[in-house]
C-alpha cells in the first residue's frame, strides 16, 4: 500500500484532581477524584473523563494493610495508525475508543527473612466500546480504521514485591485475565 496524508491536528488536554483525607472513628480514608478533558480538532471530539478512587487503612489493625477501589471512564483519542484503513485511506472521523472500568484490591506490607516485602492483589472489570480492531500478521498490525467493535476484560492479579534475593529488588506476579471482542457485521463458518 502506498498512500500519503497531510493532516493538521491540534489537541488540547488537561486534568484536575484532588485528594481528600478523612480520619475519624479510628479510620483513615483517602478519596481521590478527578476529571480529564481532551479536545481534538481533526474530528471535533470533546471528551470529559471522570475518575475516582478510594483507599481505607484500618488504623487499629496491627498489620499494615490498605484496601482500595476505583472506578472511572477512559477514552483514548485515535492516533494516526488507528485512523488508517487497510486500503491506505485515512478515516479522519474516527472517534475515541471508550471504556468504563472498576477495580478493587489491597496492599499488605510485612517483613519476611528480615527484609521488607509487599503483597498486592487486585480484581478488575473493563467494558469497552467504539473499539478500533486490528489484524496481526507476524509483527505487523493492520487497523480497521473504524469504531466497529465492543469488548470486555476482567481478571485478578497478585504480586509480591521485595528482596527475594538479598540486596536485589524483585517481584513475582501471577494473573488471570479473560477478554473478548465482538466486531460489528462479522461472520464465521462452521466446517464439519
Amino acid at each position: 500500500i502506498n498512500s500519503t496524508a497531510d493532516l493538521s491536528i491540534q489537541k488540547f488536554s488537561g486534568y484536575i484532581q484532588d485528594n481528600i483525607h478523612f480520619g475519624k472513628n479510628n479510620r483513615n480514608i483517602t478519596l481521590q477524584a478527578g476529571v480529564r478533558y481532551n479536545y481534538n480538532t481533526l474530528n471535533n471530539e470533546f471528551l470529559i473523563i471522570p475518575r475516582a478512587g478510594a483507599s481505607y487503612t484500618p488504623t487499629k489493625w496491627k498489620k499494615d494493610i490498605i484496601f482500595k477501589g476505583s472506578a472511572g471512564l477512559y477514552h483514548q483519542p485515535p492516533f494516526y495508525r488507528e485512523m488508517r484503513r487497510p486500503d491506505g485511506t485515512v478515516n479522519t472521523n474516527l472517534k475515541a475508543q471508550r471504556s468504563w472500568q472498576i477495580s478493587t484490591g489491597m496492599d499488605y506490607a510485612f517483613k519476611m527473612l528480615s527484609r521488607p516485602f509487599r503483597f498486592s492483589a487486585e480484581a478488575y472489570y473493563k467494558n469497552m466500546s467504539a473499539i478500533v480492531p486490528y489484524d496481526m500478521h507476524n509483527l505487523q498490525l493492520r487497523y480497521y480504521g473504524e469504531n466497529n467493535a465492543k469488548a470486555f476484560a476482567y481478571g485478578v492479579e497478585g504480586r509480591l514485591f521485595g528482596e527475594l534475593v538479598k540486596d536485589s529488588e524483585s517481584w513475582l506476579s501471577v494473573g488471570i485475565m479473560k477478554t473478548m471482542e465482538n466486531l460489528d457485521n462479522d461472520y464465521y463458518y462452521n466446517f464439519y
